[in-house]
C-alpha cells in the first residue's frame, strides 16, 4: 500500500500523532471536516479519555474530526467508514484487475450512507481506494429474503409480563371421580 502525502497532510498527520500517541495511516481533509485512518489497534488511544483528543483536535484544526479504525481485511475496513451505520451485508467481487465492494442496507439508512448529493459515499471510495485496491462500492437498499434479523411477530421473544397463565375453570381442573349408583351400593 503506497500513500501518496503532500506536505500539509504531513504535518497534519505529525501534529495529531503528537497530540495523541495513536499512529496515524492516511488523513483526508475537505473544507469541513479532517478524516485520520488509524492503525488498527489504536482507536482508543486517537480518540482519547471521554474524548478529550477528539476536542482538542477539533479546537487545533478548526474542523471536524473523523476517526476511522484501518483493518487489513477490506470488508471491515469498509465497515470502520460507515460505522456507527450498521450495514447488512458487504462483499466483494473482482472484475478483471477491479475490485468492488457491496453493501446491503436497510433501506430507511440509504442517506446515511449515500450523504447530501453523495459525498459521504464519495469520499468513502476515495479513501478505501487510496489504501487499498478497491475501485468502487455499490449500495443495495433492500433486506435479504433470508434475512435473520427481521423476526416475524410470533418468533419475538415475550416479556415477562406478557406471559399469562392458562387457567382452566374449576369443574375441568379437578374432575372428582362421578358416583354411580354401583359404588354408591357398596
Amino acid at each position: 500500500m503506497r500513500i501518496k502525502l503532500n506536505t500539509e497532510d504531513i504535518m497534519r498527520i505529525s501534529l495529531f500523532e503528537k497530540m495523541t500517541g495513536a499512529d496515524v495511516i492516511d488523513s483526508v481533509a475537505d473544507e469541513e471536516k479532517i478524516t485520520f485512518v488509524i492503525k488498527e489497534g489504536d482507536i482508543g488511544a486517537a480518540i482519547g479519555k471521554g474524548g478529550e483528543n477528539v476536542r482538542n483536535a477539533t479546537e487545533k484544526f478548526g474542523r471536524k474530526i473523523d476517526l476511522i479504525e484501518y483493518s487489513e481485511d477490506v470488508k471491515q475496513f469498509i465497515r470502520n467508514i460507515f460505522a456507527p451505520v450498521e450495514l447488512e451485508d458487504v462483499w466483494t467481487k473482482k472484475f478483471g484487475d477491479d475490485l468492488v465492494v457491496y453493501l446491503r442496507i436497510h433501506p430507511k439508512l440509504r442517506r446515511a450512507i449515500i450523504g447530501d448529493k453523495g459525498k459521504k459515499i464519495d469520499s468513502a471510495v476515495d479513501l478505501v481506494s487510496r489504501l487499498s485496491g478497491v475501485k468502487n462500492i455499490k449500495v443495495i437498499a433492500g433486506l435479504r429474503k433470508d434475512n435473520k434479523k427481521v423476526a416475524k411477530k410470533e418468533d419475538a421473544p415475550v416479556k415477562a409480563e406478557e406471559v399469562k397463565p392458562e387457567v382452566k375453570p374449576e369443574a375441568e381442573a379437578v374432575k372428582a371421580p362421578e358416583a354411580t349408583e354401583t359404588q354408591n351400593a357398596e
